[in-house]
């Protein structure tokens, strides 16, 4: 998963890029890995969102000039130009699918090319042709019939399975975010779901292992991720974020939508204070014939409570719907520009009944400080990302064809090359 490449730097000096395309801001990181200290970043870059609505291209040409300030500003910072990124997507198509197989196999004795078999098997149950795999990753082996195992070669029996869990995204909504990226010259050499992402920018291992879930409360959309042993076991994505809460002050609050956005920025809360009352907040006239007016606290927070309440419920049910709640552990990490909203961890400990915290990037060298805030989560995620060995079932960027055999992607498509896969991850 090679991004921008120096060709005469050293082995193990090799310079990535990765853009975090989201519905307010998108995000430039170029960095390296230095061997014994870790990644550090390189150049930093983002710019305003245009053309842009809930991770999906909706204005192409708008969406382009922002993708391209951002990659130029982090460019100029780095001294050096980029080739090709890796880039995130936050799209309500994002979905899980879980497929178990189970094959027979000839020999005594577990082989690679019998878990070959198998992964190959559960691609060939995908059939979802307007859907394109962003991820596969296999949860857990089995032999027969005895579940839980990691790495099953060398074992023997007569039966292997496999719990193979799918990440996929609308394969239209991909072209088009692919085209918007490719007009800026810039090749997409993988794809990584946005919660996934996030989580790998703000978690620390021990939930990694233990079970959580994160879930990122971008301006356009909500997504969510679920790891537990170190591995993640499920995705879900809500076609509603921070921007939304600042259309219902807009509308409420009878103010533009910019004032409204400052207005939660200044004075929004998700829960009530005793200090609320008899407080009022300025609200911008909406026309140049009207005056400036005051409108109470207390409106102002009960529109973004029923918002953020309304977010959390429906990602609740849904979590009990898929049978993943309590399988997620006993704590919930919040990253995005919403996570910042006052008293939102409060409100998600009472919707959840879970601990709750705000996750912030960590783990980088030379992240600039106006980066370090939870609303860059999936950018830091990004750049870690590619450093560290995901035990993935594919590489590369996603096939957007819609054909309905996806073996391509095994490490350039051969099953030489998708034997690599097994040797780096077991």
């Amino acid at each position: 998963m090679a991004f921008f490449n120096t060709r005469s730097a050293p082995k193990g000096s090799e310079i990535f890029a990765v853009l975090d395309v989201g519905s307010s801001k998108v995000v430039c990181l170029i960095g390296r890995e230095e061997v014994g200290l870790g990644i550090r970043i390189l150049g930093a870059g983002y710019h305003a969102s245009a053309g842009l609505r809930a991770g999906v291209v909706v204005d192409m040409e708008a969406a382009e000039n922002t993708i391209r300030h951002a990659v130029e500003k982090a460019e100029r910072a780095a001294g050096l130009a980029i080739s090709s990124v890796f880039v995130n997507v936050s799209t309500r198509s994002l979905r899980s699918r879980h497929i178990h197989l189970d094959t027979k196999f000839s020999s005594g004795e577990v082989a690679n090319k019998d878990l070959q078999r198998v992964i190959d098997q559960a691609f060939s149950e995908f059939h979802e042709p307007d859907q394109a795999i962003l991820h596969a990753l296999p949860l857990n082996w089995s032999v027969d019939e005895e579940i839980g195992i990691k790495d099953p070669r060398g074992m023997f029996g007569t039966k292997l399975g496999v719990d193979m869990h799918f990440v996929t995204a609308g394969v239209g909504i991909l072209r088009n975010l692919v085209h918007c990226i490719e007009r800026c010259h810039l090749q997409i050499n993988g794809m990584v779901a946005s919660p996934y992402a996030a989580g790998n920018g703000v978690l620390v291992e021990d939930e990694f292992d233990l079970g959580v879930t994160l879930i990122d409360m971008g301006a356009g959309i909500t997504t969510a991720a679920v790891f537990r042993d170190k591995t993640l076991v499920f995705t879900d994505a809500l076609g509603v974020g921070g921007q939304n809460v600042t259309n219902d002050i807009a509308r409420g609050l009878t103010t533009p939508f910019e004032a409204a956005e400052r207005i939660k920025t200044i004075y929004g809360s998700v829960l009530d204070s005793p200090e609320d009352d008899g407080q009022m907040v300025p609200c911008p006239p909406m026309g140049a014939q009207d005056e400036l007016h005051h409108e109470p606290l207390t409106l102002l927070t009960s529109i973004v409570n029923s918002r953020v309440e309304e977010t959390f419920e429906i990602l609740r049910d849904r979590f009990r719907a898929a049978g993943i709640e309590e399988y997620a552990g006993r704590r919930i990490v919040l990253t995005g520009g919403a996570a910042q909203l006052s008293g939102v961890t409060q409100m998600a400990e009472y919707i959840f009944k879970k601990r709750v915290r705000v996750g912030r990037p960590h783990g980088l060298l030379d992240l600039p400080e106006t980066m370090s805030g939870p609303d860059f989560a999936v950018a830091a995620g990004l750049i870690k990302h590619i450093f560290e060995n995901k035990r993935e079932a594919v590489s590369g960027p996603p096939d957007l064809s819609g054909r309905r055999v996806r073996t391509r992607r095994y490490e350039g498509g051969s099953i030489l090359k998708s034997l690599k896969w097994f040797k780096e991850n077991f």
